[in-house]
C-alpha cells in the first residue's frame, strides 16, 4: 500500500568523495523532462552517426547505437545526465581542476562530473529515482519486519499433510535384538 504523501521541497543527497547535491523531489514532471532529454541525445547522435556513416566519415567518438547493449548504456547515462540537469538545483564539494574554487553549478559542469565519475552517477541515480524514493515512498505506510519483508503477506498454500516416516523410531525397544 502507498500514501500519497511526497516530499514538495528540495533535500541533500550525498553522493561520496565529498559531494553532495540538493534536489528538487523527483516528480513525474522531472522524469519526463530527463526522458526527453535522454530521447533528444539518442536521436541527436542517431542522426550524426547516420551522417557521417552517409559521408564516408568513421567517428570513432560516437557510440555504436547498433549495439544493442552501448545503445541501452548511452541511454541510461543520459537519462541520468537528465535527471540531474532536471533535478539538482545546489551542490557542494566541486572543484575546479585548475584553480581549486568552486565550481558553478551549469549544464557543461554537471555532464563533465557525471561523465567522469561513474560512481557519482551511480549513487544520484540510486537516490533519486531509485532506492530513497520507493524507500520513504514506502515509510509512510509500514516499516519493514525483522524478517525484511515490507509486511507479513497472506499464506497462499495449505499446510503439508502429514505423513508416517519410514525413518526407524528412535523410541524402539531395542532391548530384544541380538
Amino acid at each position: 500500500m502507498l500514501k500519497l504523501k511526497f516530499k514538495n521541497e528540495p533535500y541533500w543527497l550525498e553522493l561520496g568523495m565529498g559531494v553532495r547535491v540538493k534536489v528538487k523531489p523527483c516528480t513525474s514532471s522531472v522524469f519526463y523532462e530527463a526522458k526527453a532529454f535522454m530521447n533528444s541525445k539518442v536521436a541527436d547522435v542517431a542522426a550524426r552517426v547516420k551522417d557521417t556513416r552517409e559521408n564516408g566519415i568513421k567517428d570513432n567518438t560516437l557510440p555504436d547505437l547498433e549495439d544493442q547493449t552501448k545503445r541501452e548504456a548511452f541511454a541510461d547515462q543520459q537519462l541520468i545526465l537528465g535527471l540531474a540537469l532536471a533535478g539538482i538545483i545546489e551542490w557542494d564539494g566541486i572543484l575546479e581542476a585548475e584553480t581549486d574554487e568552486k565550481a558553478p553549478l551549469t549544464p557543461t559542469k554537471i555532464e563533465e562530473l557525471f561523465t567522469n565519475f561513474w560512481s557519482i552517477a551511480e549513487t544520484f541515480r540510486q537516490q533519486y529515482c531509485g532506492i530513497q524514493e520507493i524507500l520513504e515512498a514506502e515509510k509512510n505506510v509500514s516499516s519493514p519486519e525483522l524478517s525484511g519483508t515490507s509486511a507479513p503477506g497472506v499464506a497462499t498454500a495449505k499446510d503439508a499433510a502429514s505423513k508416517k516416516s519410514t525413518a526407524p523410531s528412535t523410541d524402539a525397544d531395542t532391548s530384544k535384538q541380538p
